[in-house]
């Protein structure tokens, strides 16, 4: 039986929590799901949320106003401190430091490259998502509707509205108890996951415009430049579900996004239709996620990287 996640913060009084960089939905959901779940059952400890700026997507959701987005240091270092969908330190952008400085650490992830930097791991490679494996860790009474909405938004959103092969028994068994709280997953699914900002529909309309089919059709790959994020006013959160839309290539195996984030600095998303691992790629330029789902960041000459992407892609078909 898993550890309750009230016995396994024991006696903080002061708790720190986070996720990765780039907050995509699991993380947003994890962090939130914990949070929302420790101010419930614990009394008298103080609990300090932090993430950067968070997707309109998912706005709904409970919580929101409690999490720091500028990373306030605090005092005295936290007497534990939560990571939360981060497969290595790293990912934790300006969080690192403070979750250095925290007296003991936990670390909650689903990836199958998390390298275990915590004090403290609970890592499931076999779950849908990290909200999955936090649920794992909660006592199914303390979990009310908002906790619930939180967790259901990571899960939908790492399993693709339950269609990636990530998507087990359990999964949908947990989605089913998150469900019986009286989520409205209607609006949940069209608020966070298909209804897009002007923004949204801009950058995703000259990601589409600029795409090609590489590697005898098998790859699809669209950049967007500093340049181009900047002719159509888009922000970083804009470009989220791009890759995925890429995916759905007909004959794709694979689909790269890759978005320019600082001169020579870029962020590459990919996503598998199955055949291809790509987070055993994405290792291979520093980064992680799992199977399907995958990214890294890399900086130098994009047409070389690229070649070397291309390259390690076809040792796998």
């Amino acid at each position: 039986m898993n550890e309750f996640l009230e016995d396994i913060v024991r006696d903080a009084g002061t708790i720190g929590i986070a996720g990765h960089v780039h907050p995509d939905g699991d993380c947003v959901g994890s962090v939130l799901g914990c949070y929302l779940y420790l101010k419930s059952v614990l009394k008298n400890v103080t609990i300090h949320p932090y993430l950067e700026n968070i997707s309109g997507s998912f706005s709904m959701l409970s919580g929101l106003a409690d999490v720091d987005t500028s990373f306030q240091v605090p005092e005295e270092p936290y007497d534990l401190f939560i990571s939360l969908d981060c497969g290595s330190i790293d990912r934790l952008g300006k969080c690192e430091d403070i979750f250095r400085a925290a007296k003991r650490t936990v670390a909650f992830d689903h990836h199958i490259t998390n390298t275990e930097f915590a004090d403290v791991n609970f890592v499931d490679a076999s779950a849908s998502s990290t909200c999955e494996v936090l649920f794992g860790h909660l006592r199914r009474a303390a979990i009310d509707l908002p906790i619930a909405e939180a967790l259901y938004i990571g899960i939908l959103h790492d399993t693709g509205v339950f269609k990636y092969s990530c998507t087990s028994e359990k999964t949908m068994c947990t989605v089913g108890y998150l469900m019986s709280k009286g989520i409205d997953t209607a609006t949940l699914v069209d608020r966070s996951f298909y209804m897009k900002t002007f923004s949204q529909l801009k950058a995703l309309g000259l990601a589409l415009d600029k795409a090609e089919l590489e590697l005898g059709g098998k790859v699809i790959v669209t950049v967007l430049t500093l340049a181009d994020m900047k002719s159509i006013g888009a922000k970083i959160n804009d470009t989220e579900g791009i890759v995925s839309e890429l995916r759905t290539t007909e004959g794709v195996e694979v689909a790269v996004f890759v978005r320019e984030d600082l001169p020579e600095m870029y962020k590459f998303s990919l996503r598998s239709n199955g055949k291809v691992d790509v987070a055993n790629i994405s290792a291979g330029f520093g980064g992680g996620g799992h199977k399907m789902a995958a990214g890294f960041t890399a900086a130098g000459s994009l047409n070389e990287l690229l070649t070397q992407l291309y390259a390690l892609i076809m040792l796998q078909f």
